[in-house]
C-alpha cells in the first residue's frame, strides 16, 4: 500500500477488520494495544500503517485518514513527533533489542505533540529478545492515557501469554486465492495462480517474488543449495555469499523451497512453478529427507532469530542441506 493521500481501506481482503477498527475508533474504544497476528506476506505491515494513519489524522473521514492535514503530511514525510516506527536493525540479524524497548517506554511517557493519540508500530513483535519482551511487558501493564501499540507478528505464539493477554487480538489469515490472484493480476503479476502457490497463498510475497530479484533469488538459492548437497561446493564458500541476505531471510527461502519440494512429491509440476532449478534437487532429496531437512530449519529459524554470530547461523542453513 502506498503512503500517498486518503489512506483508506488497506487491502481489499482485510475490508472486516478495518471496519472493525474504524468502528472502535469512532466509538472511543481504541485499545492500548492492538496485536495484528497472521503469517507473513498478507499485508499486516499495510494495515498497522492504515491504523497508525487513521489514529493520527486531525481531520478523518469515514473511510479513515483524510492524507492532507497537518497530521498526515508530517506522518508522510517520517517526521510527526507522536509516531514511532520499530523494526529489527538493518544488519541481518533480524532481532529487535533492548535498545528498542527502552526508546519506545521514553516514547509513551511524552505528552502528546498534538494532544491526539501517540502511536507506535513494533514489527515483527516475536523478534524482541527475552529483556525486550520484559521491558514491553513493564509498558502494557501500566499503559498510559492515549497511548496506541501496534504489534505486527508473523507467529505470535511465539509471544509470552502475558503480552498476548494484554493485546486485542485481529487474526489476519491468508486470502482467498481467487481474491489474491485477481489483486496480483491487476498488478501485472503473470502465472499469479503458480506465483502464488509459490509464497504459500500470501499476496504480498507473491508480489515479491514476482518483481526483478524474486524468483531469480530463489532459483539462485536453489542452485547454491545444490551445489552443497552433491558436494560441488563448501558449506563456508555458500555461506559466505549469501551473507548479505542475513541468515533470517535465508532461512525463510530455505523454508519456501523446502515446502516446495515436499509438494513436489504430490505433484512433479510444483517444483518447476517459479523454481526452474529445482527438479535437479528434488531428484536427489526423497520425502523422508526433505521433512527431515524442513523441521532442522524450523528449529534454525529460531536461532537466526537471537543474538548469534550471523556466520556460524548461516553456515548451519547450510549444513542442514550437506548432511539431511
Amino acid at each position: 500500500m502506498d503512503e500517498g493521500p486518503g489512506l483508506k481501506a488497506p487491502l481489499p481482503w482485510q475490508a472486516d477488520a478495518w471496519r472493525r477498527f474504524l468502528s472502535a475508533t469512532e466509538a472511543g474504544r481504541v485499545p492500548h494495544a492492538i496485536m495484528l497476528g497472521g503469517v507473513a506476506g498478507t499485508g499486516k505491515r499495510e494495515l498497522a500503517l492504515a491504523m497508525l494513519a487513521r489514529l493520527l489524522c486531525e481531520a478523518p473521514g469515514s473511510g479513515g485518514a483524510c492524507g492532507t492535514c497537518r497530521g498526515c503530511r508530517l506522518r508522510i514525510a517520517g517526521s510527526h513527533p507522536d509516531q514511532m516506527l520499530i523494526e529489527p536493525e538493518s544488519d541481518g540479524s533480524g532481532v529487535l533489542r533492548i535498545e528498542s524497548a527502552r526508546a519506545l517506554t521514553e516514547f509513551t511517557h511524552r505528552t502528546s505533540q498534538y494532544n491526539g493519540y501517540r502511536v507506535a508500530r513494533v514489527m515483527p513483535a516475536e523478534a524482541m529478545n527475552r529483556h525486550t519482551a520484559n521491558a514491553l511487558l513493564k509498558t502494557l501493564e501500566e499503559p498510559p492515557a492515549g497511548m496506541v501499540i501496534i504489534l505486527v507478528s508473523h507467529e505470535p505464539g511465539r509471544l509470552g501469554a502475558t503480552i498476548r493477554s494484554r493485546c486485542q487480538h485481529y487474526r489476519l489469515g491468508t486470502p482467498a486465492p481467487a481474491l489474491s490472484i485477481e489483486w496480483l493480476q491487476r498488478r501485472g503479476v503473470g502465472k499469479a495462480g503458480e506465483v502464488l502457490e509459490l509464497a504459500g497463498g500470501s499476496p504480498l510475497t507473491a508480489l515479491e517474488l514476482a518483481g526483478e530479484n524474486g524468483t531469480g533469488q530463489l532459483d539462485s538459492l536453489v542452485a547454491a543449495i545444490d551445489a552443497v548437497a552433491s558436494g560441488r561446493r563448501g558449506v563456508v564458500e555458500a555461506a559466505a555469499e549469501w551473507q548479505a541476505v542475513g541468515a533470517l531471510q535465508t532461512a525463510r527461502l530455505m523454508q519456501r523451497i523446502a515446502t516446495q519440494l515436499m509438494r513436489a512429491q504430490a505433484d512433479p509440476r510444483a517444483a518447476r512453478n517459479g523454481l526452474a532449478k529445482a527438479p535437479g534437487l528434488q531428484a536427489r532429496l526423497d520425502l523422508k529427507r526433505i521433512s527431515r531437512i524442513a523441521d532442522r530449519l524450523l528449529a534454525l529459524r529460531g536461532a537466526a532469530d537471537q543474538s548469534l554470530s550471523r556466520e556460524l547461523s548461516m553456515e548451519a542453513l547450510f549444513l542442514v542441506w550437506s548432511e539431511g
